[in-house]
């Protein structure tokens, strides 16, 4: 046998030895995390993507609806407050919010819930990137009907991600948060239910009522704010949890909002 072909056989038992003894790459899917008709995987953005983020991990939870008789469905994002940072992701599966969308409920639809997390606050440009990543991962989502709802920071969160793409969104929940009211213009189709408590602290229970005046006065008739009477800022978390109508008010909405007349015809 030549020497060419021996060095040959050699390289290949290098090779196949190497094969069978590195450590295997998992094909199988890991058992999904199921409750109701919701699938838990959790999602690592690659770093070309995620390489830019800012504050922003690249493991993101997104919740599947496990049947559907649509072939697209709504998505919701959650934005935590500066609570949700203090442990792994993976410790904070099915919180309360998430678990409203794990039944069925008449009248609503089967929903994707998308559930990322920040190390501090909420950076608008990274969630972008985020967001465009899971929409083109997931053809059964409708990018007409993308929704985020937030509570203290992940409400400043959902503000100021809806204030930078206002055409991102079908509609918008933040709760318990401080507006910033410098661009306001681009927002005013933007539907917005706004909820803060009396006994807040005086930027948010006064700028979120000085946020809804701004806007009615811009032209405004998509927002809407509720005033929990005594609560504070930790209270009024649980009482936004009892609101009745607060989804079928949400899922009412989608892109492309209805244009307005054109007052040139009249």
């Amino acid at each position: 046998m030549s020497l060419n072909k021996l060095i040959a056989l050699a390289l290949i038992a290098m090779f196949t030895l190497l094969d069978n003894t590195a450590p295997a790459q998992s094909s199988e899917s890991a058992e999904v995390d199921k409750r109701g008709n919701l699938g838990l995987e959790t999602v690592t953005i690659p770093s070309n993507v995620s390489q830019g983020f800012v504050r922003l991990s690249p493991k993101v939870l997104l919740y599947r609806p496990l049947t559907t008789k649509d072939t697209i469905s709504p998505l919701v994002i959650f934005l935590h407050g500066s609570g949700g940072a203090r442990r792994p992701i993976e410790r904070t599966k099915w919180t309360g919010d998430v678990k409203a969308f794990v039944s069925t409920r008449p009248g609503l639809p089967n929903a994707y819930v998308l559930v990322p997390q920040s190390k501090g606050l909420w950076d608008p440009a990274s969630l972008d990137k985020m967001l465009d990543y899971i929409l083109e991962s997931n053809p059964g989502i409708d990018a007409n009907r993308v929704y985020c709802v937030g509570y203290s920071m992940g409400g400043k969160g959902t503000w100021e991600w809806a204030m930078a793409s206002p055409d991102r969104f079908a509609a918008i929940i933040p709760k318990a948060f401080i507006p910033d009211l410098s661009k306001l213009g681009a927002m005013v189709d933007l539907p917005i239910w706004a909820m803060v408590g009396t006994k807040d602290s005086k930027p948010r229970s006064q700028g979120i009522p000085a946020m809804e005046k701004a806007l009615k006065g811009l032209g405004s008739k998509v927002v809407k704010i509720t005033i929990f009477e005594g609560a504070n800022h930790a209270t009024t978390s649980g009482k936004a949890k009892q609101l009745d109508g607060v989804y079928e008010w949400m899922f009412s909405h989608r892109l492309p909002r209805p244009t307005k007349p054109d007052s040139s015809a009249r």
